[in-house]
């Protein structure tokens, strides 16, 4: 039995082979990417950042292939042995280990986060927008709807001041 077809959506939100196959390798030797036109001190925040959607491209691969695992295969009502036989567990255990590894790299990153001192609109958008990562909606509504809209306005603030940006 194949795995589902995956949607492009599924495909954009995905992470690549490359990444499944050596997890180890990964996260000790992968250049995070910070745009050469950003400020350096917004760069710590922009690695967090690249971070994070790493991990919830990875979480999103993990909830579709174990959902697919249970509506077709009874993965739940399986014994251990029985889910690591099916050769979709691989996929599971590989995805396990890179995210193992960039939560401890994106913890590592916040604790390092500057909390003051931005004189940068571009780095407090920055701030802002980890900020608005850690603040869960679904949990505080008001919250998370202030931060996004601060960020938003600082935005339309550096655009407003630079329109080439």
């Amino acid at each position: 039995m194949r795995l589902p077809e995956l949607s492009r959506r599924a495909v954009v939100v995905g992470s690549p082979a490359s990444l499944l196959a050596a997890p180890a390798a990964f996260a000790q030797s992968t250049p995070i990417p910070v745009a050469s036109t950003q400020s350096n001190a917004a760069a710590p925040f922009k690695r967090w950042l690249y971070l994070n959607a790493k991990i919830e491209r990875l979480q999103t691969r993990w909830a579709r292939l174990e959902s697919w695992l249970a509506r077709e295969h009874s993965w739940f009502q399986l014994s251990p042995a029985e889910q690591q036989a099916l050769p979709w567990a691989q996929e599971l255990r590989d995805i396990d280990g890179c995210l193992d590894l960039l939560l401890e790299k994106r913890d590592e990153l916040l604790e390092a986060l500057p909390t003051q001192g931005s004189a940068a609109l571009e780095v407090i958008a920055a701030k802002l927008e980890v900020a608005e990562r850690l603040v869960w909606a679904a949990d505080h509504p008001e919250a998370h709807a202030l931060i996004s809209g601060s960020r938003q306005d600082i935005l339309t603030l550096i655009e407003a001041v630079e329109p080439h940006h």
